[in-house]
Order: structure tokens, then C-alpha cells, then sequence
């Protein structure tokens, strides 16, 4: 472990970052209080083409072989990608929302790895040295000189449940529904 996410396509993928946020809502003036909590992950469900049975096996072979929501890959989407390029310039601490780094300009909305996690950049920096903010918060400490990763940056995926299963149609194509979180 981890596996790495089999190649065969991706028909259609859903992915939204979910945030742990209290809200508070008066019942009489309508005035709100909220509090942010510390948790933020990654969510995914990916539809894959329908696959004839040889194409299939991979798949299945694959979602077994996680055994549920125990065992954890590797993915990305596959039009997350950019040619930026950036180094961190200090040491980051786990949970900052922001680092600085040297490197090529970095645009808001970019994608990339650092460790084992994926993060998108919310404001980005000019060519040179500069601080890039991004989300969700780190999720571990960064060393100086670490090497942001845009290049089909991916993180480190498990099962949403444990109970994992595949459809079969008469023609003999075989369709795949994956829900999977960010392992944390």
C-alpha cells in the first residue's frame, strides 16, 4: 500500500472539499455565530467508462485488493496539471494555509502535491520568491526546500465505504461508481 489508481479513463468525476464549520443562527433576530474547526478533506466519486470483462478485471482485482476502506492509492485528475514550479523557501508548520517558495509564477486554482497530500492554490505569486496560500491547510510540516509538485499532482485516497461493488449489463459491459475521501 498504496496502490496506484489502475489506468482506464474517467468518464465523469465529482470532487469537493469538505469543511467542518459550526453554525449558529439566532432564532429571533436571524443573526449568525459560526466556528471553523481544524478538519478539511478531499471527496471524490469517479464514474469510469463502461469497460468490456478484460478491462474489467484491473478494476476489480483493484477494489478487492483494498480490502474496504482499510488499504489506500494514489490519485489524481488527470487535467489537474500545470508547468509552475516552486520550492518552499522555509520551514511551513502543519495546519498553515500558506508557505513561501521560489520558482515560476503560480496562478490561484493550480493544483499540486506535497507529500502525500493535494492542495489547490487560492492566491497565487509572481515569478521569483513569494508566498502562495492555498487550502486545505497542511498536513504536515514542510522542510525547507521541499519541491511543490504541479505536475499531475495526486494524494493519498481511501474507500468511502467498505461495501464496494460494480454493475454488469447484458452486453456485457461492466460500470464503476468509486466514492473515496482523502485518507487522513
Amino acid at each position: 500500500m498504496p496502490l496506484a489508481f489502475p489506468s482506464v479513463g474517467i468518464q465523469s468525476l465529482n470532487m469537493r472539499l469538505r469543511r467542518v464549520v459550526a453554525v449558529a443562527e439566532s432564532p429571533f433576530t436571524l443573526d449568525t455565530q459560526t466556528y471553523a474547526h481544524q478538519g478539511a478533506r478531499w471527496e471524490c466519486e469517479v464514474t469510469l467508462p463502461p469497460l468490456t470483462h478484460s478491462e474489467a478485471r484491473a478494476i476489480e482485482a483493484f477494489i478487492i485488493g483494498l480490502k474496504g476502506r482499510e488499504g489506500t492509492f494514489t490519485f489524481g485528475n488527470p487535467l489537474h496539471t500545470s508547468s509552475a514550479t516552486a520550492t518552499t523557501s522555509g520551514v511551513t508548520t502543519i495546519r498553515s494555509e500558506s508557505l513561501t517558495a521560489t520558482g515560476s509564477a503560480v496562478s490561484a486554482g493550480d493544483y499540486f502535491q506535497l507529500g502525500d497530500y493535494l492542495y489547490m492554490v487560492t492566491v497565487g505569486k509572481a515569478s521569483g520568491s513569494g508566498t502562495i496560500e492555498f487550502q486545505p491547510p497542511l498536513r504536515a510540516q514542510a522542510a525547507s526546500g521541499s519541491v511543490l509538485d504541479f505536475t499531475l499532482p495526486k494524494s493519498l485516497w481511501r474507500m468511502a465505504s467498505n461495501d464496494i461493488g460494480w454493475s454488469i449489463s447484458t452486453a456485457s459491459h461492466y460500470g464503476f461508481t468509486l466514492a473515496f475521501t482523502e485518507a487522513l
